[in-house]
């Protein structure tokens, strides 16, 4: 019996999970690394602005700026070192996509929360400036 070809996937129903387990994995890894470097990068570019404006920062946005040297990796590294643990660990195939799945929602909430946090003392501003 060939180990390639259509027989393959006939014989070995689980192959076909994996590879879309996998190709699952490895693109919502690249979404989470993607998301981290970009706030991770833009980061000091919020402080120095805040900084040069001299505005009364939200605690959110404190909050943000005070952790995101060891919060970023932490968080979105970790989300990607579980995402390929699980590929090891997890074997059925739709609860393996359902925590890909769930991983990237739960990092997209946290990084729309932090770019919420960076832009509210600018919203603050223009809405005091408006009036």
């Amino acid at each position: 019996m060939s180990t390639t070809g259509p027989d393959f996937h006939e014989a070995n129903p689980a192959a076909r999970g994996s590879v879309l387990t996998w190709t699952a994995t490895i693109l919502a890894c690249a979404y989470v690394i993607w998301t981290g470097v970009m706030l991770y990068v833009s980061m000091p570019k919020f402080i120095d602005m805040y900084l040069s404006m001299g505005v009364e920062l939200s605690l959110p946005t404190r909050l943000v700026i005070a952790t995101y040297r060891f919060g970023y990796p932490f968080l979105f590294g970790g989300a990607t070192v579980l995402l390929i643990g699980k590929q090891f660990s997890v074997r059925e195939k739709w609860i393996s996509l359902g925590i890909t799945l769930g991983a990237v929602v739960v990092v997209d909430i946290i990084s729309r929360g932090t770019v919420w946090a960076l832009y509210h003392p600018l919203f603050d501003l223009m809405e005091k400036l408006n009036k």
